[in-house]
């Protein structure tokens, strides 16, 4: 049984959806299995942690096909998911339930894989981010120069001294001056973000891809 699936139009924009959603994802699911399994193994002695181990367990098997499911909406790839027990099945009891979840070696890996959700999460969460807004950033480089001289201009005029520097030692703005060889200076640093970009793309495209594939690997088969 397999996802289904809208495919979004731009792999880009899925990719960057999916890198922004790993950090609070990657956090929830940390912060769910480091507590659970904590105060289940610290009360397993006085059997509290046997329904704590339980819900957590169950929780983790839950969360790891919130990601197969993630994945296979912001990245058109389905994945399979985990199999319903035929309805004409005895319901197995709590213990059954409980211990077939902790022997199945399926639990160990999803918690292995929300756990390094994590980390890569907040590599993934930092560049998707960082990266667009930095390009960006360079990029307009003329406009934000035009902005800074017209805010300068008003400071002044309220009698405010102003002075910035839009890149040290390369492109100054003193108070509401309009500066042709500083405007002409912007325009040098456009094609560097535009090339930033492109090279970011090509990161964020291969972190995402690298993302996929690992889920792929360790959460592309159904449990048992």
């Amino acid at each position: 049984m397999f996802a289904t699936t809208t495919p979004l139009r731009s792999p880009m924009l899925g990719a960057i959806t999916y890198l922004l959603l790993s950090f609070p994802l990657g956090l929830t699911y940390f912060i769910i299995i480091v507590t659970g399994l904590s105060l289940s193994v610290g009360t397993l002695i006085i059997w509290i942690g046997v329904p704590l181990l339980f819900v957590t367990l169950y929780a983790v098997r839950g969360m790891a096909e919130l990601e197969r499911r993630v994945t296979a909406r912001l990245f058109d790839d389905p994945l399979p998911v985990q199999a319903q027990p035929a309805d004409d099945q005895p319901s197995p009891s709590f213990l059954q339930q409980l211990g077939r979840l902790v022997r199945d070696t399926q639990t160990w890996i999803d918690v292995l894989y929300l756990i390094i959700k994590f980390p890569l999460g907040i590599l993934n969460f930092t560049l998707a981010l960082t990266l667009p807004i930095v390009s960006f950033a360079l990029a307009a480089t003329p406009l934000a120069y035009l902005v800074n001289v017209f805010v300068g201009n008003i400071l002044e005029h309220n009698g405010i001294d102003s002075y910035n520097q839009l890149i040290p030692y390369f492109i100054e703005i003193h108070g509401g001056q309009f500066d042709g060889t500083m405007f002409a200076r912007t325009f040098l640093i456009v094609p560097i973000g535009v090339a930033l970009w492109f090279l970011s793309r090509l990161i964020l495209l291969g972190l995402a891809n690298f993302s996929r594939a690992m889920t792929y690997a360790l959460l592309g088969e159904p449990s048992r």
